[in-house]
């Protein structure tokens, strides 16, 4: 059964997602600063300028905080909320959709 979408809902989804993207961001920042200090040392070893290592960590830092921002969503996904559960519906059931995993085409 489908419910009314009220700010009480809203922000108990809300509150949910934010504090596990904010537990997501440290361990996202603290991750790229590791990787971030081996790459810049070693690439300040072999004598890269400044700009050049910059250039190279700060994407790498951008990939890293991306690829970390899906976890709360997926954390929060399906989650009990009391009188109601955060989950997916299919629009439509049809064969292809019943237990069949995405096929990736490269």
């Amino acid at each position: 059964m489908e419910l009314e979408i009220t700010w009480k809902r809203a922000v108990r989804v809300w509150w949910s997602y934010l504090w596990r993207n904010l537990t997501a961001i440290v361990v996202a920042m603290i991750i790229g600063m590791i990787f971030g200090f081996i790459i810049g040392f070693i690439m300040g070893a072999m004598g890269f300028p400044i700009l050049t290592i910059q250039l190279v960590t700060a994407p790498l830092g951008f990939v890293i905080g991306l690829g970390i921002s899906i976890v709360p969503m997926k954390m929060i996904l399906g989650k009990d909320f009391g009188e109601f559960r955060l989950v997916l519906l299919a629009k439509q059931t049809s064969a292809a959709t019943t237990d069949t995993p995405p096929q990736v085409i490269l």
